[in-house]
């Protein structure tokens, strides 16, 4: 049975709160250099590469030695994930609601794309580090000028970032697959369309046949940050609708 993690010791060490423990050589290493070597490995080899053993190696040290300062390579993994997120770059983005959270989830988007191995990365809490807490704040300051409640906001907050997770998901599982199948993921639509065909094509599925029937993967050729908005807009059109009837609730009461 895996030992219980403590969440506020998880986030002395997201916060740099964590004192050294006693193994290894004292003051050989800082913790950041441990997480940008680990970082640095997940780049170039994906989350399956690193390993204490092999973090270790790449500065120099032996493995023992890297539990002075992390327990072990859970709290590891949720360092490289702070830190390989970053904190968002919001000088640029338009200052209307709706405009700010579409880039604010196209960002975590991004993020996720430039570092695939981000999305194999097990994510066992809510955002507790310096840079995530800066991305809730992001979201969140977006959606300040609005009629939606405080549970509002961190709802739709909650949405948009799973949505973004999962978008970004299943752009990377096409992509991995890609040598095996020989598929793009803008060729799989008129692949798609070829395989429904020939499912329903007797007709035991009528409402996925009026789909079939209308062509909708046949020349289907968007690229993932096409389907990425789409979605997303689905979602914001669902929050101005929330909103219309939170400025009507507003306006009834007495």
């Amino acid at each position: 049975m895996a030992a219980r993690r403590d969440p506020e010791h998880t986030a002395d060490l997201l916060w740099r709160r964590q004192r050294p423990g006693s193994r290894g050589p004292r003051g050989s290493l800082t913790l950041d250099q441990i997480v940008d070597a680990a970082v640095e490995l997940a780049d170039a080899e994906g989350m399956a590469g690193v390993t204490m053993g092999k973090v270790a190696k790449r500065l120099g040290v032996t493995t023992m030695s890297l539990y002075r300062y992390i327990p072990g390579k859970d709290d590891l993994v949720d360092l490289m994930f702070e830190q390989a997120t970053g904190r968002p770059e919001t000088a640029d983005w338009p200052t209307e609601w709706r405009a700010r959270v579409r880039a604010f989830s196209h960002a975590q988007y991004q993020v996720l794309m430039a570092r695939p191995w981000l999305l194999d990365v097990p994510i066992g809490t809510p955002p507790m580090g310096p840079n995530n807490v800066a991305w809730m704040e992001a979201g969140l300051s977006a959606m300040e000028p609005t009629p939606l409640t405080p549970e509002d906001r961190m709802g739709v907050l909650s949405v948009i970032s799973g949505y973004a997770l999962t978008e970004a998901r299943q752009a990377e599982v096409v992509r991995r697959a890609a040598p095996s199948t020989g598929l793009t993921y803008t060729e799989w639509g008129a692949a798609y369309h070829q395989v429904l065909a020939r499912v329903v094509e007797e007709g035991r599925y009528p409402a996925l046949s009026a789909i079939v029937e209308a062509g909708v993967f046949a020349d289907d050729r968007t690229t993932p940050e096409e389907e990425f908005f789409y979605g997303l807009d689905f979602i914001l059109d669902g929050v101005e609708a929330l909103m219309e009837k939170r400025r009507a609730a507003q306006g009834s009461a007495p």
